[in-house]
Formats: structure tokens, C-alpha cells, sequence
């Protein structure tokens, strides 16, 4: 089973995303929240501040996976944290999710990147819940079978 921290404040689509974890028996889950929201009862809650290093790191203890949830413009700041706290709890890998679209911010990616890299951290970034799921190999890939065509293929070539 594998053990997932996700943190970060949590709008209407991170608790549908929480809800579709929660349902995944092959994971331990447990959020790490500012937001007052109500939870599955199979996901321990965890109640802090993201940015709160302490809090972060000892949330991440004997995890396996954390995954952040942030917004573009404090990318660099809360990169910084995590990666401090990832070192400090061992953290085997970090996956950081944008939580919007912004691209006007280059500078706050860039930053993000190179204090993670810098850090030695296991990482990656990932724009949405789609990347995280792709990356974490959460969804079952739609695999496309071969259906004989009712058209004769041969005259079509040129």
C-alpha cells in the first residue's frame, strides 16, 4: 500500500479528487489542510498551513509519496518550504501541482524548480489533477483494440 500526503488547501475539484483517492485501495491517504471541509472516513485529516515547515514535515513522516497542491504565485516561497521539509522527513517523492493556469509568472516556476533541484529532492511538476493521476499511475489507460475495417484498404493506396 502506498502511502500518499496530500497538502494544500482544498477547493470543490481537490475534494472530488480526494473523494476518487479515497476510493483506491492501494493507498494509504492522508490531507494536510487548511480548509475546513469534511473528509472519507478513510482518509486521516490533518488540520495546518502548508507554508508551516514544522507542521509540513511532520506530516510527511513515513510517506511515500506528497503531493502539493499550490498556486503559481507562491510557487517559489512554498517550494522552498517543501523542500526543507522533504529532507528533513525523508521524503521519497514530491509532486507539486499548480492550482491554476497562470503563465505570467515564469519567474515563480523557475525559482520553484531550481530550490527543488538544488535540494536534491525527488521531484516533479505537474499542472492539475490529471498530471498527478498520469504520474502517480492512477488511471487506467484507455488502450485501443484493432477492429477489422469493413472497406477493402487496398485500392486506397496511391
Amino acid at each position: 500500500m502506498k502511502r500518499l500526503l496530500l497538502a494544500g488547501a482544498l477547493d470543490a475539484d481537490s475534494q472530488t479528487f480526494v473523494r476518487q483517492l479515497s476510493q483506491n485501495n492501494q493507498l494509504d491517504l492522508t490531507v494536510y489542510t487548511p480548509s475546513a471541509v469534511t473528509l472519507p472516513t478513510t482518509v486521516t485529516a490533518l488540520t495546518g498551513e502548508a507554508i508551516d515547515e514544522g507542521g509540513l514535515t511532520a506530516a510527511m513522516l513515513d510517506q511515500d509519496v506528497v503531493v502539493a497542491l499550490v498556486p503559481t504565485i507562491h510557487l517559489a516561497q512554498m517550494a522552498r518550504t517543501l523542500a526543507t521539509a522533504a529532507v528533513a522527513a525523508g521524503a521519497g517523492q514530491v509532486i507539486v501541482s499548480r492550482t491554476d493556469d497562470i503563465v505570467e509568472l515564469p519567474g515563480e516556476i523557475r525559482d520553484a524548480r531550481r530550490t527543488l533541484m538544488a535540494a536534491g529532492i525527488n521531484f516533479d511538476m505537474v499542472e492539475g489533477f490529471a498530471g498527478i493521476s498520469t504520474l502517480m499511475a492512477l488511471e487506467t489507460p484507455r488502450v485501443f483494440t484493432a477492429k477489422p475495417a469493413d472497406i477493402p484498404l487496398e485500392g486506397l493506396a496511391g
